[in-house]
């Protein structure tokens, strides 16, 4: 008799974690488990198409494309994959016209549906490119002309947090390099930008640790310490006069060896040579990407 594996024998053996599996089984039907009285049943037919799986999507795949595939066609794909991300994606210009359209008359159940099918259709890497920095900015720029309101504004805020939120924790990585705190100072709370960061450093196989916006500087160095983080990365939007400050204090209350990593369009203008410990200017995502794959390799 063939050996069957219950669910939870299968997350440690695949790397995936169990509401990753239930999404994989219960959304796309990428495997189909026997059931019984013990629950789910796995054969080694399934752990191998779940290996298969897991490493097409850890290179780029969106699983919505490819788990209707046969094995021979995911061994295929994996025999053509390139070793290094890609280059950002171009973005299609009509890709978020659904969306945005549904945004206009305030029907969020059709701005959630267009949502959940480009996550659907892409991978999450150009989930974050193609359709959640966009659409920041898209929303952004018509918040600032007049043309969206507020309420607006805070509606695809709240969407995309949701959708960020659950993709970083199905994606995050099995077995990560290091771990990175993810916040925002005293004072900003935008958290857009750290959110995609963090979704972005775990499919590099960092785990993020997301704080969330708006800590003071002892509590995001506490979380750091707490959790053996070996990165603190943390989003400035909008430059305050207590924004400095507030680095300076972090930088000096952060373990030993910890690195600081300051992003978003409000850091230009602040001075990070004199925090006493290795600080990374992040530029754009992109950069955040390269500094995860520099920091893995000097591990």
């Amino acid at each position: 008799m063939q050996t069957r594996y219950p669910i939870r024998a299968v997350a440690k053996i695949t790397g995936l974690s169990l509401d990753t599996l239930r999404a994989w089984e219960r959304r796309y039907k990428a495997v189909v488990p026997e059931r019984s009285d013990r629950g789910r049943q796995y054969g080694p037919e399934h752990i191998e198409r779940l290996l298969l799986l897991n490493e097409l999507v850890q290179k780029g795949h969106a699983i919505g494309g490819i788990a209707s595939r046969s094995d021979e066609e995911l061994r295929g794909l994996l025999s053509e994959q390139p070793n290094q991300p890609g280059p950002v994606p171009a973005r299609p210009a009509d890709m978020l016209a659904p969306v945005l359209a549904a945004i206009q008359c305030f029907d969020t159940v059709r701005a959630s549906d267009e949502l959940s099918r480009l996550a659907a259709v892409l991978n999450p890497r150009d989930l974050v490119y193609e359709v959640a920095v966009p659409l920041m900015f898209e929303v952004g720029t018509r918040w600032h002309n007049g043309t969206l309101a507020v309420a607006q504004e805070h509606l695809v805020s709240h969407m995309l947090r949701t959708l960020l939120g659950n993709m970083m924790r199905l994606f995050r990585p099995s077995n990560p390099a290091i771990k990175m705190v993810l916040a925002t100072p005293a004072g900003e709370s935008h958290e857009l930008g750290i959110l995609a960061a963090g979704m972005l450093a775990s499919l590099g196989g960092v785990e993020p640790v997301y704080l969330g916006p708006n800590l003071p500087a002892r509590e995001i160095a506490d979380a750091a310490r707490a959790t053996s983080a070996k990165v603190v990365a943390v989003g400035i939007t909008v430059l305050l006069e207590t924004t400095q400050e507030e680095l300076r204090t972090l930088a000096a209350a952060l373990p030993e060896g910890v690195e600081l990593w300051v992003g978003g369009a409000g850091s230009t203008g602040l001075d990070l040579s004199n925090l006493g410990r290795k600080t990374a200017w992040i530029k754009d995502l992109l950069a955040l990407e390269n500094e995860c794959r520099r920091r893995k390799t000097d591990l």
